[in-house]
């Protein structure tokens, strides 16, 4: 059962103290049963008098991509990538699932296909308490990606699309930027059994459409960003030289 892991496969996140992560099978009754769960609670939540409006936002967008990811295990809809190479993972803290993602590994990174978190984590500061809430289980699914990226030697980096303008907003804070044709987006992002999709062929060759605009692909890769801090440095050096 998902809120009853075998100690056996879940393990610590690393720097990320209380929360432990563990493989779910795509098509596990207790993953479904959990995602049902979610839905009756998040729609539960939505009912509450004195929400505000973000946070009714957000509880809406996390009941959507939920949703989505019923429906991607299920067959019901595609997913980015093959049904064969899809991971499912869940985040534990506090005796529950807080949040669930579907990765693939990818020949230059981990693919975060899908990532939702727990209703309750998603009240805003100042609003009732849930004692089921916590914070940091998405942030905390993103640094397995990142960990598991780096031991298959793909480098740290982490792909992923933002589902809109507030999901950018939320992966620039930690670091990932709009995919170019200089980050290789077909190495990023897996193949379905169509091969890739029109919208991430579009961003390799340098053509994004509005949906792309609006949805944008991502990376975060912690060799560009570290080179990038290094060449910023240099100036400022050359410039102290310089200086009488």
């Amino acid at each position: 059962m998902l809120d009853d892991p075998h100690e056996r496969i879940a393990r610590p996140i690393p720097g990320w103290a209380g929360f432990t992560i563990h493989p779910v099978l795509p098509d596990d009754p207790a993953l479904r049963a959990s995602l049902r769960e979610w839905d009756w609670v998040g729609r539960a939540l939505l009912g509450r008098a004195g929400l505000s409006a973000a946070t009714r936002v957000r509880i809406e967008d996390g009941l959507r991509i939920a949703g989505e990811i019923a429906r991607v295990l299920a067959g019901e809809e595609p997913g980015e990538g093959t049904a064969a190479e899809r991971t499912v993972w869940a985040v534990r803290s506090g005796g529950r699932v807080q949040a669930i993602a579907c990765l693939f590994p990818t020949p230059r990174a981990v693919f975060v296909e899908l990532v939702a978190s727990a209703p309750w984590n998603l009240l805003g500061p100042g609003e009732a308490i849930d004692g089921r809430t916590v914070r940091g289980a998405g942030s905390a699914l993103l640094a397995h990606a990142d960990a598991w990226s780096r031991v298959r030697g793909t480098g740290g980096r982490v792909a992923l699309q933002a589902e809109n303008p507030r999901a950018r907003a939320f992966y620039e804070r930690l670091g990932f930027t709009v995919m170019t044709p200089d980050d290789a987006p077909l190495q990023l992002v897996p193949r379905g059994d169509r091969g890739h999709s029109p919208e991430i062929r579009r961003v390799a060759g340098g053509r994004p459409g509005p949906e792309e605009e609006r949805s944008p692909w991502m990376v975060r890769d912690p060799q560009r960003r570290a080179t990038a801090a290094g060449s910023a440095a240099v100036p400022a050096r050359a410039t102290a030289a310089v200086t009488p």
